[in-house]
């Protein structure tokens, strides 16, 4: 039985693999790797919220490649494997290269054929989501990844800002996971806080402040990390207060902050201070 269990985690190494390789050619590709960059980030950014709903909130499909004991844990371990990277490269790498629709529709056939594999290897599972649903998701957001690739390239603001925000959250979520997992921190509903509930509320959580951060941490300055700062703070308390969050030390908390900021400060850098020279109105302030 052991045995068993273990050999679940190869279909998803083997993938990680290929999946490098894609991510391995498609930077070295790049003329322009700081937007890749951010593309790549953003993707998972957009991909985290996708999966935020369907299998938190809705139960969609479960994933089981028993990294770990718990059901809910090992699932959401899953989801993150296939939505911060397996997906995400695949896009970044059409987008690079600059593929036709043809092979977009290669690559949605590829997951689509992945995922029938997975089932029958018995380390994925569809509840009420349907293989179908994968095809057509899948090759949208590849349109998708490169309409933002354009437009990231003309420096629009309004993509700016929800890079900006994707790639913070993107950050707290992953923090948050992991903490979790640490068993230094738990969200949910009192009084007893599964982790059924810790991944239906955190990312909530991560949502609040990322779209606060990135508001105030579009400009440099002490003063905008100061008020990220305080939302984090206030709002953990409330959760504190009303029993939603349990955490071993407060400490933990800050260091999560802490991070989530310092993300926030590079990637501002990173997606903001790709400026043209004659386009003023999208220069960072200071304060």
């Amino acid at each position: 039985m052991r045995s068993k269990k273990s050999r679940n985690k190869y279909p998803y190494i083997i993938l990680g693999v290929i999946q490098f390789v894609l991510l391995v050619l498609s930077f070295y590709k790049s003329t322009d790797r700081k937007k890749h960059l951010v593309l790549f980030f953003n993707y998972v950014g957009i991909a985290y919220i996708f999966e935020y709903f369907v299998v938190p909130l809705f139960n969609g499909y479960v994933y089981k490649p028993k990294f770990f004991k718990d059901k809910m844990v090992d699932s959401i371990f899953g989801a993150v494997w296939s939505q911060a990277f397996y997906v995400p490269v695949a896009a970044l790498f059409i987008t690079v290269f600059g593929l036709s629709w043809k092979i977009k529709l290669l690559f949605s056939t590829y997951f689509i054929l992945i995922e029938r594999l997975f089932i029958y290897l018995g380390v994925y599972k569809n509840n009420w989501w349907k293989t179908v649903y994968t095809f057509v998701f899948t090759f949208i957001s590849f349109l998708i990844n490169d309409i933002w690739d354009k437009q990231l390239e003309k420096r629009n603001k309004f993509f700016l800002f929800l890079s900006h925000f994707n790639i913070i959250q993107m950050t707290g979520n992953n923090l948050a996971y992991v903490l979790a997992l640490m068993k230094k921190i738990r969200y949910g509903l009192p009084p007893i806080l599964s982790w059924k509930e810790h991944f239906k509320l955190s990312p909530f959580w991560v949502y609040i402040v990322s779209t606060f951060t990135a508001w105030w941490m579009k400009d440099a300055g002490i003063l905008p990390k100061l008020k990220s700062l305080l939302v984090m703070m206030m709002t953990d308390l409330v959760f504190i207060k009303s029993k939603l969050l349990k955490v071993k030390q407060f400490r933990y908390l800050l260091v999560m902050y802490f991070i989530i900021i310092q993300s926030a400060s590079f990637s501002r850098k990173l997606v903001y201070d790709r400026i043209r020279k004659d386009d003023k109105s999208l220069t960072p302030k200071t304060n």
